[in-house]
C-alpha cells in the first residue's frame, strides 16, 4: 500500500506527540506505517497478527470505511481510503492523528 501523509498529519506529529513519551510514540507510529507499507491491502493488514498488537480495527456506523490504530490511550491514527465509494482498499490510504478525550466518549 502507499501512504499519503497530509500536511496536517506532519504538523500533528510535532504538536500532538507529548515530550514525555515521544520516542515510544514515534516508534509505534513508524511500526504501524511500516506494517501498512508491507501489506498489499487492508484485508491483509487486518489478518496480520501485529494488527492486534497495535489495535488496528475497522470503525462502525458512519465511519465504517475508516480504520484506527491506537498510538497510546489518548492518541489514535485514523487510516482512510482515498477516492469514492466503493473504496479500493489496496491502493492509497491517508492517515491522520486524532486526540481522544472525555468529550469524545461522552460522560458515561
Amino acid at each position: 500500500m502507499r501512504i499519503i501523509k497530509t500536511a496536517s498529519y506532519k504538523k500533528d506529529l510535532q504538536k500532538k506527540i507529548k515530550n514525555k513519551h515521544k520516542k515510544k510514540e514515534e516508534e509505534t507510529i513508524e511500526a504501524i506505517e511500516e506494517l501498512m507499507i508491507q501489506s498489499n491491502n487492508m484485508k491483509e493488514l487486518m489478518l496480520n497478527p501485529l494488527s492486534v498488537v497495535y489495535n488496528i480495527e475497522k470503525k462502525k456506523g458512519n465511519l465504517k470505511e475508516i480504520y484506527t490504530a491506537r498510538i497510546n490511550s489518548k492518541l489514535r491514527m485514523y487510516i482512510k481510503p482515498i477516492g469514492k465509494y466503493p473504496y479500493k482498499l489496496e491502493e492509497i490510504v491517508e492517515i491522520e492523528l486524532r486526540e481522544i478525550d472525555d468529550k469524545h466518549y461522552g460522560d458515561g
